[in-house]
């Protein structure tokens, strides 16, 4: 096949990245259709935190509205030791708000891919319980073998499809003669140290009046931690992070069952999560909740196959959840990806294998240094809040005397240098938020 094709994007996995990413293109006029190995959006699954900067291509892809609409802004993150008490009230989330004109939203991750989802003009691209089993390339294009048996044609391969992703295997496997210490580096990225019990519950009225609307509850212990917060509906989105007592490298991780996070929750829960709440006790009420590993790491060389294969997301890196920034970097990502595929295929409709090569390099030069940010900061972050070292657990009960002021500053200069989708009108300098589609 030659280089006449229309440009296509085949995005491998429907989640947070893939259904961003699918959004973008249909602003962009670029066609696509995701392949998810899974339903699109269930049910299922923790809850997400959109930042500012986020909000902000959230707003130009049209749903930042319909979003901010239904979930209540985060104000305030209080910072509590393993009795409960609080050491620390940092205003952060206030103070982002009113520099950036954003709030900072914590919601249920299936309604975040719901809402993605739902922008989709044309649904029928998005093509549920079909997973990628290999992919082939030539000077014209990609051609992706589904789950089905269906050979599906496009101009490049995306891969929104996770920590343990298929794609990044199939890669590795490709160069695991030529290249050994690559392939290596593509089928263990990760490391996992932690785990977490997290979940759903409803909120008791009773204890209302106790945990504040709007309020991030970090709750520091040692070898243990949690966030706890308050969100629509009488719902409280939770997490209990414990330590593991060894070290694992992805993909020889455990899967937890759901006897293993009950086992977990009646040795680690009698924590206090928030004003009238054990983590038991939400354990013991939740609407839905598991037990999985936190992986962490950022993926070693290439993010790119040095053809038309592209790593994007958790399959490029992976952060643990105290930061609350792993489902923004994917978004980042995909803006970055996103703003030198628009350059480059208005520029060149039909480019060839080096054009794209060159601009999934750019690509990864922009989000590499962010992924490495995110990372270091998560990494700290968990181990910090579960005082995993003597030096650790000296801060802390440092901390008690020294205000933690610098927060905002923190996440200002994080969100600061983000960016945005350069071909969509900016919303902060051309007016208020875009319409939905």
């Amino acid at each position: 096949m030659g280089n006449l094709e229309p440009f296509k994007v085949i995005i491998a996995g429907g989640g947070v990245a893939g259904l961003a990413l699918a959004n973008t293109l249909q602003k962009a006029d670029i066609d696509f259709v995701v392949l998810e190995n899974r339903d699109v959006a269930p049910k299922i699954g923790a809850s997400i935190c959109l930042i500012s900067n986020t909000g902000k291509i959230f707003d130009q892809l049209g749903v930042w509205k319909t979003i901010c609409a239904l979930n209540p802004p985060l104000t305030n993150r209080y910072h509590v030791d393993e009795r409960g008490r609080l050491f620390d009230d940092s205003p952060m989330f206030r103070e982002a708000m009113e520099q950036t004109g954003r709030p900072i939203l914590f919601m249920e991750r299936h309604f975040c891919l719901k809402t993605l989802y739902d922008n989709i003009e044309d649904q029928s691209k998005v093509r549920e319980n079909t997973g990628v089993v290999s992919f082939s390339e030539d000077e014209g294009g990609v051609t992706v073998l589904t789950s089905s048996g269906e050979n599906i044609r496009g101009s490049i391969l995306v891969a929104a499809d996770g920590v343990h992703s298929t794609i990044r295997r199939l890669i590795a496997e490709s160069v695991a003669e030529s290249d050994p210490e690559r392939s290596q580096n593509l089928i263990r990225p990760y490391t996992s140290s932690y785990r977490t019990v997290f979940g759903t519950s409803p909120s008791r009225p009773e204890a209302d009046a106790q945990a504040s609307d709007g309020v991030v509850y970090h709750v520091y212990s040692r070898n243990r931690s949690g966030i706890t917060t308050p969100g629509p509906k009488g719902l409280i989105f939770w997490f209990l992070f414990i330590k593991e007592e060894t070290t694992y490298t992805t993909p020889d991780v455990p899967r937890y069952t759901e006897s293993d996070a009950a086992a977990s929750v009646e040795k680690y829960g009698d924590l206090t999560a928030c004003p009238g709440y054990l983590f038991r006790d939400l354990w013991n009420t939740r609407v839905k909740g598991g037990m999985v590993t936190l992986e962490e790491g950022v993926v070693r060389g290439a993010w790119n196959n040095g053809g038309r294969v592209v790593l994007v997301g958790d399959a490029t890196c992976k952060t643990t959840i105290n930061g609350g920034i792993g489902g923004n970097l994917a978004v980042e990502g995909i803006c970055n990806l996103a703003n030198e595929l628009v350059s480059l295929v208005r520029g060149t409709p039909t480019p060839t294998t080096q054009n794209i090569t060159d601009s999934f390099e750019r690509y990864e030069q922009k989000q590499r240094p962010r992924a490495e940010i995110a990372y270091m900061s998560s990494n700290m972050a968990t181990r910090y809040e579960a005082m995993d070292t003597p030096w650790l657990r000296f801060l802390r009960w440092l901390s008690s005397w020294i205000r933690l002021g610098s927060e905002t500053k923190a996440i200002m200069g994080y969100m600061g240098p983000a960016p945005f989708l350069n071909f969509l009108p900016d919303p902060d300098v051309d007016g208020a938020s875009l319409p939905s589609n």
